[in-house]
């Protein structure tokens, strides 16, 4: 983070302040559940430090740089009550976790030291941050800063799930797999939308063989040339695709998504 002034720092202390105090309450005996709860802990600090990167290619200002950074801090609150209640990261199943969120956040009032604008931009952005897509009537302060939490959420949770497959069969975690087939075999209907150049929902996945191809098709909601720099950079859509069997229907979704990928990257030399 760059140098604050006294008041934006203290607020960034309190906020940051809060955080600790809440996720110091909410570890669990569950060995499973509290492995889960650590995870949440390191993604939130990698998102702060994703959002800060892209914040910051994009030339923001001190004030705008600290409340991408409180937004980044907040957006996964909910994920702890989920966690604990559920054991499970899947919201269709579950609970909406930035609804949940919301909720911890408005009643501790965490957000009281900020303007009123600058309230409701960062509940906005984290009510957006995981919809399938940001309403096309929210103003440009809120798409923007909805974007920007986007992009680094999605950047981290790439990494996460590629890791989690390279690796599943040592370090198995069911919260991760959403209950899924343990199966590499794809649905139409995940096919059909990537090679319509749409994200697919999580509603669609029947295998994890649909499920790689869902994070792979994240690539479609990137939204700053920083990100795609990132996700090439890191091999993240290789590393996701690398464990499909080479089939005609496989190759086909993975020259478009490589293609795609290419096409933006290029956009940006």
């Amino acid at each position: 983070m760059p140098r604050l002034t006294a008041r934006t720092g203290m607020r960034m202390e309190r906020i940051t302040k809060w955080f600790e105090d809440y996720t110091s309450r909410v570890h669990c005996p569950d060995a499973e559940i509290e492995k889960n709860i650590i995870l949440k802990l390191r993604h939130t600090s990698r998102v702060c430090e994703n959002i800060t990167k892209i914040a910051g290619s994009l030339g923001m200002k001190e004030e705008e740089l600290a409340l991408a950074q409180a937004l980044a801090l907040l957006h996964d609150v909910g994920r702890f009550e989920q966690l604990r209640g559920f054991g499970s990261f899947n919201d269709g199943k579950t609970v909406d976790h930035a609804k949940l969120g919301l909720k911890v956040i408005n009643k501790s009032g965490v957000l009281s030291c900020l303007p009123k604008r600058e309230r409701n931009l960062i509940r906005k952005s984290i009510r957006h941050h995981n919809k399938y897509q940001i309403p096309v009537t929210e103003n440009a302060e809120v798409t923007l800063f909805s974007r920007l939490i986007r992009d680094a959420d999605k950047l981290d949770i790439l990494g996460i799930v590629a890791l989690h497959f390279e690796t599943r069969d040592q370090h198995p975690n069911q919260a991760l797999d959403y209950g899924l087939t343990d199966d590499l075999g794809l649905t139409e209907e995940v096919v059909s939308d990537i090679l319509q150049g749409k994200m697919v929902k999580i509603a669609a996945l029947k295998t994890l063989g649909d499920m790689r191809l869902m994070y792979s098709s994240w690539i479609f909601d990137i939204n700053f040339p920083i990100t795609i720099a990132c996700v090439t950079e890191r091999g993240y859509l290789e590393r996701l695709l690398a464990g499909l069997p080479i089939e005609p229907e496989i190759i086909q979704v993975r020259e478009f998504l490589q293609a795609y990928l290419e096409k933006r990257s290029r956009m940006y030399i």
